[in-house]
């Protein structure tokens, strides 16, 4: 049987999928709860249960589990209670526990008992926002978009929690100024609350979910009455000024200081719509990139890690992430090599026109990587429009002009949603540049079937070899590609402690279009997963590579030529319950007609709230044929983390690889006021030994932001 056999086979079951939901599909009944007027304002120290401002309220109970045993009532008892006054949302938790010494409590909030909020408020069932702490009171807020999340929105809000005799509880305090909804003098919101019960893997949701789902499916949530918030008004303006300095040093021992101050303004034009200024916007505060390794011949993709352009970072978003996107932030302010380029300023128009359209644009101006006397000016209009049971359609344009490259690029796409559990989306797009490219256009079909049984999907996509958005990102141009995918889900009951079994298939294969089969990988795999969190997955994987001009990997080439390999995987992880966790992926077999060994082992360690670290280790054994010597690969991080309280900590990541000989530090020290404004000192080092041109530096800058909430 061929590798193209095995695949039409699985066809078959993809349309009888598809069939079903859109037969079967039905909502199931949500949960409803209130919100009640407080007569007394809680005392914010996180003792529930002794506050009188939460005597006689009804809490929200009946939580049941999403894992390990799906469906099942929560193993420990929460109690949640939803109040307000004229200015503030207040929510109360209590998380019973049998033994309360078996709270598990982590800086990393992945590691950690937590209870998390999400808010819909308004009932869009796509966008909301999130908000949740940890038994000592940490702050995580974030932004959904779609049934994702992104952990670096943030805005102005409080939260307490203590561990007590019978477990441990927090109360919230949400400022209407920080939320948006809609007009009406009784608000009905959609809601969903979860708990995390680290030391046996369990999460629990208020409104039940389908366990291959997430409460960042907002269609799921349940439903929260009788909020009556004040009347929403644009009088919301806060400033956040910033002043830094900082001592550069390079490769050959000059020395550069400087001082430099900004701003950022945030003003609601109305309840739903939020400008955005900021003046000579700056990053220091942020995390150095996780650096990479090509093992390929098209580009790596690099995530966006600034919070101005994080923020409403999924109402932008259009194409295929990571593959062909129209707008990538990332091409603002960072030039090819990964310099950071200073950005002079711009302006941000982002939210809801009523309760359905969405309404994006962007205008920035940074330096030009080509020329320092140039500036770049970026322009991005995105709008879309919710329809019924998550079906939308959209457009955007985006526009690059007065540096080194000018462009246009304009698109639309679509979704369609039948029942929960099948998705039809797709795009299309074309760009304009001076050169006049033919094949400038992009597309993309895709459906997909996710239900607790079956998950598979079907892609068609195409990218002409003309297709350059200046403010996107594209891996690769000139091809036709076929991606499907299926997976069916066994729920294990009694044996060895195991949860699930998942066995699945993956084909994906790219053709030029002059008919060249460029590459293909079919990839076959066996998953396991226990309650406990553990798993154990092995794999075979069949991949074509068709080369038509060499290039180079580590400084080694890869010439010319047709290559078939194939591959085993294997890869497993511990409990992330404990103190100590890891994992270890191994991999072995062709590689562009020689041999690859691939050793990548984890390890990650939690002594409590205030210490957590972590190492990884990623090592390639690699002989290509012909002559040449057998070569390694490695790429090395060591992160350390402290917390002196949930708002003042330090972190460092170490990085190496030896692919570029470069060795790069970060040391960042954070004693945050609210939202993300606050002190930081950050140090930066980068010892790169690689030919020329080289990035040796050292960095230290001191920042301080301050939020100043004027109306």
């Amino acid at each position: 049987m061929t590798r193209m056999d095995a695949v039409c086979r699985i066809l078959p079951w993809l349309g009888a999928g598809l069939c079903l939901a859109m037969a079967c599909a039905s909502a199931a009944e949500r949960p409803t709860g209130s919100a009640v007027p407080l007569a007394k304002l809680p005392t914010l120290d996180g003792e529930v249960a002794a506050d009188p401002a939460w005597r006689g309220l009804a809490p929200f109970t009946g939580f049941t589990q999403l894992q390990p045993n799906n469906g099942e009532a929560a193993s420990q008892r929460t109690e949640a209670f939803i109040g307000f006054t004229d200015d503030a949302l207040y929510i109360g938790v209590i998380c019973h526990e049998d033994d309360p010494s078996t709270v598990t409590i982590s800086n990393l909030g992945f590691q950690s008992d937590s209870f998390t909020v999400v808010v819909d408020a308004f009932r869009t069932e796509r966008s909301g926002v999130v908000f949740g702490t940890n038994p000592v009171g940490a702050e995580y807020d974030g932004q959904v978009m779609n049934g994702s999340v992104d952990w670096n929105w943030s805005t102005v809000w409080e939260v307490r929690a203590t561990i007590g005799e019978t477990g441990w509880s927090a109360e919230f305090r949400i400022p209407f100024k920080s939320l948006r909804y809609g007009a009406d003098a009784e608000q009905t919101w959609g809601i969903n609350m979860a708990r995390s019960i680290r030391r046996n893997n369990e999460i629990a949701y208020w409104a039940p979910v389908p366990r291959q789902m997430s409460m960042f499916r907002l269609d799921l949530a349940g439903t929260l009455q009788g909020l009556r918030a004040p009347p929403t008004s644009p009088r919301n303006l806060k400033i956040t000024p910033y002043a830094l300095g900082g001592l550069e040093r390079d490769q050959h021992g000059n020395e550069t200081r400087g001082e430099d101050f900004g701003f950022d303004v945030k003003y609601s034009i109305t309840p739903g719509l939020t400008l955005d200024v900021t003046y000579n916007t700056d990053f220091a505060q942020v995390e150095s990139d996780r650096q990479q390794v090509n093992f390929g011949r098209f580009n790596l993709f690099f995530p966006e890690t600034r919070p101005f352009f994080l923020e409403n970072a999924g109402l932008f978003q259009a194409g295929v992430p990571g593959q062909s996107q129209l707008f990538h932030s990332r091409r603002i302010g960072i030039a090819p090599n990964g310099r950071r380029l200073p950005i002079q300023g711009g302006v941000r128009v982002s939210g809801k026109l009523g309760t359905a359209t969405n309404v994006g644009f962007l205008h920035m101006r940074a330096e030009s990587a080509g020329a320092a006397a140039e500036a770049d000016d970026f322009t991005v209009l995105r709008m879309s429009r919710d329809l019924k049971d998550r079906s939308a359609v959209g457009f955007i344009a985006t526009d690059r002009r007065g540096g080194e490259a000018e462009g246009q690029t304009y698109g639309a796409n679509g979704s369609w949603s039948v029942g929960e559990n099948f998705l039809l989306r797709g795009f299309v797009a074309r760009t304009k540049t001076p050169e006049a490219v033919e094949d400038d256009h992009a597309l993309t079909l895709n459906a997909g079937y996710d239900s607790p049984t079956w998950s598979y999907y079907g892609t068609y996509h195409e990218v002409g070899a003309g297709f350059d958005p200046l403010i996107g990102f594209v891996s690769r141009r000139n091809y036709r590609a076929v991606n499907l995918f299926a997976q069916r889900t066994w729920q294990v009951q009694d044996l060895w402690g195991l949860n699930e079994w998942k066995p699945h298939v993956s084909y994906d294969s790219f053709w030029n279009f002059d008919g060249y089969h460029e590459s293909s990988w079919l990839h076959i795999d066996n998953w396991v997963v226990w309650k406990n969190g553990a798993d154990l997955w092995t794999a075979v994987n069949y991949g074509h590579e068709g080369v038509r001009e060499p290039f180079f990997i580590a400084g080694h080439r890869v010439a010319a030529g047709d290559y078939d390999d194939q591959q085993i995987d294997i890869g497993a992880s511990t409990p992330q319950t404990g103190r100590w966790s890891g994992g270890v992926y191994m991999s072995a077999g062709g590689f562009y007609g020689g041999d690859q060994r691939t050793f990548s082992p984890f390890l990650n360690y939690r002594r409590d709230e205030t210490f957590s670290a972590f190492a990884s280790w990623n090592h390639n054994a690699i002989d290509l044929p012909g002559d040449g010597p057998a070569f390694d690969v490695n790429l090395a991080r060591i992160g350390v983390s402290y917390s002196f309280t949930p708002k003042i900590g330090v972190q460092t990541l170490v990085q190496y690889n030896d692919a570029d000989d470069v060795l790069a530090g970060n040391l960042r020290f954070s004693w945050l006021r609210s939202a993300n404004a606050g002190l930081y000192l950050v140090y930066n080092e980068v010892d790169d030994r690689s030919p020329a041109p080289r990035r040796s530096r050292q960095e230290v800058v001191i920042k301080y932001s301050h939020i100043f909430d004027v109306l």
